[in-house]
């Protein structure tokens, strides 16, 4: 009779691979946060630029882009979907192509809603990586693109708004892949686009 012992080597390697990957999460997290200390001292020395010139006149715009700022970082540290929240952040930081702007009217607590969140991650990320990749064919043009999120009361409701040259084929080859597997919670409310932009409305409709 053969004992059933642990493959040793395989154990080793799968430790090895769980360490590879929290190296890289780690270094991730440590590119964000210098980041977004880089990004607040930009803010920080604008502002003490001004107070240094006298320029008293200017700090009320900019005391109220920076009250903005704030109100939508906390906006979005609270949607409760940890993964989500670290794939916004990220593209955010790591994508230069793309002006990145999240958009929230007020605190929605993902986590807490009767949301499939592996499907509203797939959803968002899907369409901001076909912007990355439609972006990244034409490096020299601006790209922007607005991500919203609203919450009603039976439904989520997620908005994209992208502006820049377009391939608009591959494009619709990109977004229509994504559509094909709309849940049937799921509802493509509006998507319309052109030659330099486009925009897309989905609703998640919530078990109330």
């Amino acid at each position: 009779m053969t004992s059933k012992r642990p493959d040793n080597g395989r154990q080793v390697e799968n430790t090895l691979n769980a360490q590879v990957r929290d190296t890289e999460q780690n270094e991730r997290f440590i590119r964000l946060l210098n980041h977004y200390r880089h990004d607040w001292m930009n803010e920080i020395q604008v502002l003490f630029g001004y107070v240094k010139l006298k320029k008293y006149d200017k700090l009320e715009d900019l005391m109220e882009k920076i009250k903005d700022k704030i109100q939508r970082e906390s906006y979005l540290a609270k949607l409760g979907v940890p993964e989500l929240v670290i794939y916004l952040l990220s593209f955010q930081a790591e994508v230069k192509e793309i002006a990145l702007r999240i958009s929230m009217e007020q605190e929605i607590r993902v986590n807490e809603l009767s949301v499939d969140t592996n499907r509203l991650l797939g959803l968002v990320a899907g369409i901001m990586e076909a912007c990355k990749e439609n972006a990244r064919l034409f490096p020299y043009a601006e790209h922007a693109l607005n991500v919203s999120f609203a919450q009603e009361a039976d439904r989520l409701l997620l908005g994209f708004e992208y502006s820049g040259e377009m391939e608009s084929a591959r494009w619709s080859s990109l977004i229509g892949r994504l559509r094909q597997k709309q849940e049937k919670d799921e509802v493509w409310e509006h998507v319309e686009s052109d030659h330099n932009q486009s925009a897309i409305r989905i609703a998640l409709l919530l078990n109330t």
